[in-house]
């Protein structure tokens, strides 16, 4: 993950090749890496390389599968946000999870109907969701916190799909419904609303795990 460290500065650099495999589809390959200062003077300065993913855009409208779905009364999720953000270090922006509950080898969390803005200025556009992401990342951690008694951090992802916009629920409950079938090696999620409408699909989603404090 890209970190700041003791309010030090570090360059940011996204390294993105474009290429176009049809009409109307876009193909990006990007690289994240970072450069940071030599905490000393004649150490050579440091460069890390955090995430690289293939994008896929098109200028089509995602199609947005419906599943079998039955919202859960709010009684039936015992784990709450208070709770869940003693040992969760998110912000308010990234507080996804209002209530949640990890049952064998499922996770349901319930996304809060209202959050903080996440960017600067408020309201700017987004292609993939990030808090629909975020949501199904904490279902995971907060089911090996569960389940394993340790921290679950992000490691890698085989596939994400953004189909839908937290707003185009128009007033629905959206929830991350998340599974692994390994033992928490990898796991699946997908964000549905009220009627199972399907707003982003995750796949091969992968942790590492660390102790809890």
């Amino acid at each position: 993950a890209f970190k700041f460290f003791r309010n030090e500065p570090r360059t940011l650099h996204l390294n993105v090749v474009l290429e176009l495999p049809a009409p109307g589809q876009l193909l990006a390959q990007t690289t994240l890496h970072s450069v940071t200062k030599p905490v000393r003077e004649g150490l050579p300065q440091r460069t890390q390389q955090h995430f690289a993913a293939q994008v896929h855009l098109g200028t089509a409208g995602m199609a947005a599968p419906t599943i079998a779905f039955t919202p859960p009364a709010a009684e039936s999720l015992p784990l709450v946000a208070e709770t869940i953000y003693e040992s969760f270090f998110h912000g308010p922006a990234y507080q996804v999870i209002e209530r949640a509950k990890v049952v064998g080898e499922t996770a349901v969390c319930l996304l809060p109907a209202t959050l903080p803005p996440n960017t600067d200025p408020a309201g700017a556009a987004s292609l993939i969701a990030p808090r629909l992401v975020e949501l199904c990342f904490q279902a995971a951690a907060l089911w090996t916190q569960e389940v394993k008694q340790a921290m679950g951090f992000p490691l890698g992802i085989g596939a994400v799909t953004a189909r839908r916009q937290p707003q185009e629920a128009a007033g629905k409950r959206l929830y991350a419904l998340l599974r692994t079938d390994d033992d928490g090696e990898t796991f699946a999620g997908q964000v549905v609303d009220d009627d199972g409408v399907v707003f982003v699909d995750l796949q091969g989603y992968r942790t590492v795990a660390r102790p809890l404090s």
